[in-house]
């Protein structure tokens, strides 16, 4: 099942994350759970994510780096967001539109669409971070299990394995913090593909 959605989201940086008090138990909830990630915390700049929906073994993975650990990706936030939020300037203008979300109950994974973007007033070239990515979310319900969990199970179900991937080279991405705004495409998509502004 796939839902299409546009929505958009800006808010002050914040490197704290938000665990629930309790992991979820659906790839529903699960869902609906990542779907906060973008509409409410705009964790693609904030980093802020629901750690209980993360095992605390969890490979994280983008373009640019690899590691494992929710620990670490919260130590990784915890030094960038300063950084970040200085670059974006007293405006803080930051966005992460959720473009899509889907389960794929048999691939045991929710997919995203989405496009990051920024406006990095504080350098003299104001340049503008537009980047769309797709980011999978594998997920089970036991350690090393991987098969579909099934609505009524009460075992936590939680993401083993974030894999990012952006729709234009890392490097070209890397590439619009030097650059003036609109310079470099967010997306190599062809014309007709099925992106939702």
């Amino acid at each position: 099942t796939t839902t299409t959605t546009t929505t958009t989201t800006t808010t002050k940086l914040n490197s704290t994350t938000s665990p629930q008090n309790n992991p979820p138990t659906t790839p529903q909830e699960l869902l609906q759970r990542i779907t906060k990630e973008y509409t409410q915390n705009n964790y693609l700049w904030t980093g802020n994510i629901d750690t209980s929906s993360f095992r605390p073994d969890c490979r994280f993975t983008d373009p640019t780096l690899s590691f494992v650990g929710v620990d670490k990706f919260v130590s990784n936030v915890g030094s960038l967001v300063p950084i970040v939020e200085f670059l974006l300037g007293s405006r803080q203008s930051c966005q992460s539109k959720l473009l899509s979300i889907g389960n794929d109950a048999e691939g045991g994974y929710i997919e995203t669409r989405w496009n990051m973007v920024g406006e990095l007033d504080r350098l003299p070239w104001k340049p503008r971070i537009d980047v769309i990515g797709r980011t999978k979310f594998w997920y089970s319900g036991e350690k090393g299990q991987e098969e579909e969990i099934c609505d009524g199970d009460s075992r936590p179900v939680q993401v083993y394995f974030y894999d990012e991937m952006w729709e234009i080279p890392a490097g070209l991405a890397l590439l619009q913090l030097v650059t003036p705004a609109g310079t470099i495409a967010n997306s190599n998509c062809a014309s007709g593909d099925d992106v939702i502004a």
